[in-house]
């Protein structure tokens, strides 16, 4: 229901129209079969090492009788002049078999809207290709690993789905074609002696085509930034500070009930950095040396973190209001604000 100031929308002098509503009352009774096989090839040239790992997935679901064969191969080549460089190629064909949220489709007589159950749904599709690699390298005697991976993956099939604040509503049929593309990159390593941090980063577009119309699909973030960072205190190892943080691009939105073409703004980025230090209060490596219970324990410790430290309102969500004229205004719903948390970690 939709009111304005006293004012149900759509506004009528002699009833009470609802903006929306829906019924459903449905049973579903079907059965799955999967089978599955995989294996490893290896073999070694004067160029280098070759592993191809390939496999193969066939699935049937009573409830569409739908018959999926999935094929799929990933080939690591190592070469012989250097073996901590590694190359990889994978492809395949692969299904998203439909739950029950996907197969409601909605039918809607005189403004009231019933559910019904598509039983010609078909697994959504998606033909993966991905081109990667890792390096292995030292730095000061310390090492680290660089990772990157670029892809593109050809959808069909899709059934597309609008995102209602925390609430995802599928159109219940396959009437989208689309792809997602992007570059992932990471490296990992003892930035500090002794200790882990990464650096990473992502971009990607993902858009999908709906009646002849292409719009971002949901989860279409363009930028993705994090750093995590772990240092001791000098010339002691009890105390341990790690410095976490995060920039997103924005995902799309629009008003609820108007359909993948109305999803046409964006939310503003989504920044965080956290904060915390850590005191090690037992330091038991070498648990042979010490009786008692602190023999079967190897390390405690004692930690305190300041999640977005910063204080940043980032937007989760928006919450729409509608005025007698039935315009329409977004409202945004904030995420947890600076919080403060103190821990206590014991390993055996």
């Amino acid at each position: 229901m939709r009111d304005s100031a006293g004012y149900s929308l759509p506004h009528s002098d002699s009833r009470l129209d609802l903006i929306y509503n829906l019924a459903s009352k449905n049973e579903v009774n079907s059965n799955r079969f999967e089978l599955y096989a995989q294996d490893t090839y290896r073999r070694t040239f004067d160029e280098g090492e070759m592993i191809l790992n390939y496999g193969v997935r066939l699935s049937h679901w009573s409830w569409n009788k739908e018959w999926l064969f999935s094929p799929r191969a990933t080939m690591a080549f190592v070469p012989a002049s250097n073996d901590n460089l590694t190359f990889r190629f994978s492809t395949g064909l692969y299904y998203q078999a439909p739950f029950y949220k996907e197969i409601k489709d909605t039918v809607t007589v005189n403004g009231n809207t019933s559910v019904i159950l598509n039983e010609n749904i078909k697994s959504q599709r998606s033909i993966h290709f991905v081109l990667g690699g890792e390096y292995r390298f030292k730095v000061n005697n310390r090492p680290f690993k660089a990772t990157a991976e670029m892809y593109y993956k050809a959808l069909s099939n899709l059934i597309p789905y609008n995102v209602d604040n925390v609430r995802v509503s599928y159109y219940g049929e396959n009437m989208a074609t689309g792809y997602a593309m992007g570059l992932d990159m990471k490296i990992y390593g003892e930035f500090v002696p002794g200790t882990d941090s990464w650096i990473s980063a992502g971009i990607m577009k993902t858009q999908e085509k709906i009646n002849g119309k292409s719009v971002p699909r949901p989860t279409d973030q363009r930028l993705n930034l994090s750093v995590f960072f772990s240092d001791y205190f000098p010339n002691t190892d009890k105390w341990k500070v790690t410095l976490k943080g995060h920039y997103a691009g924005g995902l799309p939105f629009g008003p609820p009930h108007t359909g993948r073409d109305k999803q046409v703004f964006r939310m503003s980025s989504y920044r965080r950095v956290d904060l915390g230090m850590s005191y090690r209060l037992l330091n038991n490596e070498d648990r042979h040396a010490t009786n008692g219970i602190s023999r079967h324990l190897r390390n405690v410790w004692l930690g305190i973190d300041a999640f977005n430290i910063l204080g940043i309102s980032n937007v989760n969500s928006y919450y729409w209001v509608t005025d007698i004229t039935n315009n329409q205004y977004a409202v945004p719903n904030y995420l947890t604000g600076r919080q403060i948390n103190a821990r206590v970690l014991i390993e055996f």
